[in-house]
């Protein structure tokens, strides 16, 4: 009897890949135990009670645990060969580093990436599917305290009653940017913002956070109003008038944010646990170009960016400086440098990672039936380059990627590009493959 049993085929509930989470199998019996006969079979060699208590229990874990989506080379295993040149130049000098990255990434545990860029990044397709390849996704990180149109995080839901947004790439009277570039202020009174967790993408036992809240106000006078899914309620005061400042909240979400003062502006939250935060967030921005970081309040920016410690920084900038027929390449190259070393001071113990642009294309007339590479996108390249070697840090060339893997027309004709400068949502996800497997091969020589 106990051999038959074994024999049996299973049925997988969840895949037991790289993610921490241990896999639960049940037997196709179950299925024949409507049968007294089959019933008294098992009862020979089995305690049955028990055995429909295990799966019982399996399958609360596993409704609880949100079973990890499919990746998108684990649905298109036809582009698994694209993996073969996925290459990452690597200019670090400091091993330390590498080792200490790589512990983290083999365990999927208190792993902290953050993606700067443009609209490669702004729509998260990048980001959200190395969520899906890392898995364990608990904490948001930093998000935006609105999210622009035609921007999104897969991770957080927001609901606007009465709030507008300020973006640092477009002219506006607005001058006074935090990390990110993007605000939040009330139109009018009443005006309040909720924050949804997404359960889908975020796989914590509980929606309890620590919360930090970017804000200021005109005077230090009753700014927000703070309400969380157990109807705590906290009041924020500025420290001082017209200066950007951070409050620590641990709030269980939902949360609703009140604008109690017409002057109040928000600049973003930082969403993550109190112990073992695993965060891949984005701080994407359509349109922007490398110095967009030149806009930001640089006091603020360093305070946010010595919150918490991130494992690996990756930079996604050049296309919207290529768009220009001049490119000023010494300014080009110091403007990246100097945001760089901010970064390097304030995370000293991150991974830097370059990710030079996909092929810049632009129509040659309105009809948009024909499109050419601007005449800037190879110094831009270049330039890149000089500065991943200049820092010693790593750079990841997506335009060799895609030319050795069928070229930009053959992308295109598989519907992973389109014909401009931008990819379609399969596209950014195999170029977030290339770069995990890039790193992975570079981390396991360490």
């Amino acid at each position: 009897m106990k051999n038959s049993l074994e024999s049996q085929s299973y049925i997988y509930i969840l895949k037991p890949i790289k993610h921490n989470i241990y896999l639960f199998k049940v037997d196709r019996i179950l299925k024949k135990f409507i049968t007294n006969r089959y019933i008294h079979r098992v009862m020979k060699g089995y305690n049955i009670r028990l055995y429909i208590l295990c799966v019982m229990l399996c399958g609360n874990i596993i409704y609880n645990m949100k079973a990890q989506p499919l990746n998108f080379l684990e649905i298109n295993p036809q582009y698994k060969p694209y993996m073969e040149h996925a290459v990452l130049q690597n200019y670090m000098e400091d091993s330390v580093t590498l080792k200490q990255v790589k512990h983290k990434w083999n365990r999927r545990k208190d792993l902290r990436i953050r993606v700067f860029g443009d609209s490669h990044v702004a729509s998260d397709f990048i980001t959200n599917e190395w969520r899906n390849i890392l898995g364990n996704i608990n904490a948001v990180g930093f998000t935006y305290p609105l999210m622009p149109p035609y921007h999104q995080t897969l991770l957080l839901e927001y609901q606007n009653n009465g709030f507008l947004v300020f973006d640092s790439r477009k002219p506006n009277d607005y001058t006074d940017y935090p990390m990110g570039g993007i605000i939040a202020y009330p139109k009018a009174l009443p005006a309040s913002i909720n924050l949804h967790i997404n359960p889908k993408q975020i796989r914590a036992w509980n929606n309890i956070f620590i919360t930090q809240i970017v804000f200021k106000n005109s005077d230090t006078q009753a700014a927000l109003r703070i309400e969380d899914a157990e109807s705590k309620k906290y009041t924020l005061y500025a420290n001082a008038n017209d200066t950007w400042e951070i409050a620590s909240l641990k709030l269980k979400f939902p949360i609703t944010i009140h604008a109690l003062n017409q002057d109040a502006k928000l600049g973003g939250y930082f969403i993550y646990k109190e112990h073992e935060s695993n965060i891949i967030e984005h701080l994407g921005v359509n349109g922007v170009r490398s110095d967009i970081w030149t806009k930001w309040n640089k006091k603020i920016l360093e305070k946010e960016l010595q919150l918490l410690d991130y494992d690996i920084i990756l930079l996604c900038y050049g296309s919207n400086d290529a768009v220009y027929n001049i490119l000023k390449e010494e300014r080009f190259i110091a403007n990246y440098r100097e945001f760089i070393a901010m970064l390097k001071q304030n995370n000293p113990n991150a991974i830097i990672i370059l990710m030079s642009p996909p092929p810049v294309l632009l129509p040659i007339d309105t009809s948009k039936k024909k499109y050419k590479t601007t005449q800037t996108f190879l110094p831009v390249k270049e330039a890149i380059a000089k500065v991943a070697k200049m820092e010693h840090i790593m750079l990841f060339d997506i335009d060799e990627f895609i030319k050795k893997n069928g070229t930009k027309s053959a992308w295109i004709e598989h519907n992973l590009s389109k014909k401009d400068v931008h990819l379609t949502p399969q596209g950014y996800k195999l170029i977030a493959h290339g770069i995990y497997q890039a790193l992975t091969d570079i981390l396991n020589t360490y």
